[in-house]
């Protein structure tokens, strides 16, 4: 009886300890926390169509960063499915290494297959680690592989601040050195990329999802508390994205909100708190509304508005309507909708001309600053006059 209780007692301690190292609910220690002051190491708000920054305080710092490391993991898998490399429904394998990974997980038993689907499900909405492994040696070959396929992506993205060594954020005991590092900016980015996916923005907003495993039958529940409408950390205008959390990184959140036509992402890093005030989840709700508050997506000019005139060289006709491609939208504060000025700049054109063909370019200035540009195509085409009409032009 003594060595059964002993037994429980090493296994609770274990698992209280797997608890605190990812998605935990204990008080973060780390170096890294509340470098600002402000109960945060690194915060950034950016709007995704525009790409203009809202908000920004340390946010090209690498910092360490948990959990949302998996972004990677989950945007370099579905561009795996997306060029037909790997199907939703092709089994991966559960790995003695993978099975036995710790922290947040689905309790995979080594031998054990999962559907790729499951696996992102798994690692999207319960963080598993296990799960993260076990796609990364899919893909990969092994873990360390997969990290340099996370770093090719990295680079494609230009996240210059970002270094992986895995596919889950855990720290690494062995060598503390070798963790997974990224900025505030570069995880924003990392966030709007992987919310192209409707598979991994469908996952982002899902606050649980039932899921049995052997014993193991209390489903997938997503930690972040802003996408919960039970959890006292809960916002109304939150679409995702990922949570994450280890003693080194403190707790952090790349976050996503929809207010009207105009979606947002948040990234915290290093708030001290599972939940309340000092939570990355209210502290990314506060940068939300000052945004909301502050700022309004307006559409400076509809797609097919006529523009201008754009001269053409040897044509038929000796200009072209030029016309916007697509709707000219931005950002800009609220009461300063007035101050936005459009300017069209005509390309060079020489017939033939097709309809649709590039004509130059639409540039938004707010203030002698350029907030917006889109091209401008021709609206009809203008054929090529016959040679002899520059030597006899009746």
């Amino acid at each position: 009886m003594k060595r059964c209780f002993a037994v429980l007692f090493v296994v609770a301690i274990a698992s209280a300890a797997f608890a605190q190292e990812e998605e935990g609910t204990g008080a973060a220690k780390g170096s890294q926390v509340n470098t600002t002051g402000k109960g945060y190491s690194a915060a950034y708000v950016i709007e995704p169509v525009s790409k203009r920054v809202l908000f920004e305080e340390n946010a090209h710092v690498p910092l360490p960063t948990a959990s949302m490391a998996k972004m990677m993991t989950c945007i370099v898998a579905m561009e795996q499915i997306q060029s037909g490399q790997l199907k939703l429904d092709t089994p991966v394998n559960v790995s003695a290494r993978a099975s036995k990974i710790g922290g947040s997980q689905i309790f995979a038993k080594e031998g054990q297959t999962f559907p790729v689907q499951t696996l992102l499900a798994a690692i999207m909405i319960r963080s598993a680690n296990d799960a993260a492994e076990a796609l990364a040696e899919k893909i990969g070959g092994s873990a360390e592989a997969f990290a340099d396929l996370m770093n090719d992506k990295a680079r494609q993205l230009n996240l210059k601040e970002t270094t992986f060594y895995d596919p889950h954020g855990l720290p690494n005991s062995q060598d503390p050195k070798r963790i997974n590092v990224s900025s505030a900016h570069d995880l924003a980015i990392m966030g709007m990329e992987l919310m192209k996916y409707p598979l991994m923005r469908e996952y982002a907003r899902t606050p649980w999802m039932a899921f049995t495993n052997a014993s193991y039958t209390s489903g997938l529940t997503n930690p972040n508390h802003m996408i919960n409408p039970k959890s006292r950390d809960y916002y109304a205008d939150a679409t995702g994205i990922k949570t994450g959390f280890s003693a080194p990184a403190g707790y952090c959140i790349t976050a996503s909100a929809k207010r009207g036509e105009m979606e947002l992402v948040a990234v915290v890093m290093g708030a001290r708190a599972a939940g309340g005030p000092e939570s990355s989840f209210e502290i990314a709700a506060r940068l939300f509304n000052d945004a909301f508050n502050h700022w309004r997506q307006v559409t400076a000019l509809k797609k097919g508005t006529v523009v201008g005139q754009a001269a053409v060289a040897d044509g038929q006709a000796k200009t072209v309507a030029a016309i916007a491609s697509a709707d000219v939208k931005t950002l800009v504060q609220r009461g300063q909708e007035g101050s936005l000025n459009v300017k069209f700049v005509p390309g060079n054109l020489t017939a033939p001309v097709n309809a649709g063909q590039q004509a130059g370019v639409i540039v938004v200035n707010q203030g002698g600053q350029q907030i917006g540009r889109v091209p401008a195509v021709a609206q009809t085409a203008v054929a090529k006059q016959p040679w002899w009409k520059k030597f006899w032009p009746f």
